[in-house]
């Protein structure tokens, strides 16, 4: 039997809570998270853990990940791995959650916001761009501007659907936070 696998992730803005849950449920069969990537967690077959996991979103310079992390662990919270700007932490299951109120969780939110509409803006302009050449041009231009177009678009698409996931999730907080009001 193999000792690593791969769980897929549909995408953090809009499966966040599942992802937890399901490495949670993980665990406790004995797979243990030990890498995460841009679509998917490493897992490491272990022995099984009742724990929960959380995700934090921050960009961090060198000199500032001892302090954020040990912050994280007087919580209770035990930094697992990160990637890029995400980290995700794990902890026993009682444990107080990181962000257990409506305005930390739409400043999280706010804070994934930011990388993912330049990501989204800097591939919808290309696409306007190439379709405006794709339009307009001929010959060689325009063939070339087709073939981008059609690239630009399969990652336009579920960039921008990402980027709505995040905002459709910070209304959700925002909805919430106004019924508490």
């Amino acid at each position: 039997m193999r000792n690593k696998r791969y769980m897929a992730s549909i995408g953090l803005a809009f499966s966040e809570v599942h992802d937890m849950k399901k490495l949670s449920e993980k665990a406790a069969n004995g797979w243990h998270l030990k890498r995460f990537r841009f679509a998917g967690y490493g897992l490491e077959k272990g022995e099984p853990e009742e724990t929960i996991f959380s995700i934090d979103y921050r960009k961090l310079r060198k000199d500032d990940e001892e302090e954020y992390f040990e912050l994280f662990a007087y919580g209770g919270w035990t930094h697992v791995c990160s990637s890029a700007d995400m980290h995700i932490f794990k902890a026993a299951p009682e444990t107080t959650p990181i962000y257990s109120d409506t305005e930390s969780s739409i400043d999280k939110l706010a804070r994934l916001a930011k990388p993912v509409n330049l990501a989204a803006s800097i591939a919808l302009a290309i696409t306007m761009v190439l379709w405006v050449f794709m339009t307009f041009a001929s010959g060689t231009i325009q063939h070339i501007a087709e073939q981008g177009f059609t690239y630009s678009f399969i990652i336009t698409v579920p960039a921008m659907m990402t980027s709505g996931g995040v905002y459709y999730h910070m209304w959700k907080n925002l909805r919430l936070k106004s019924k508490h009001i």
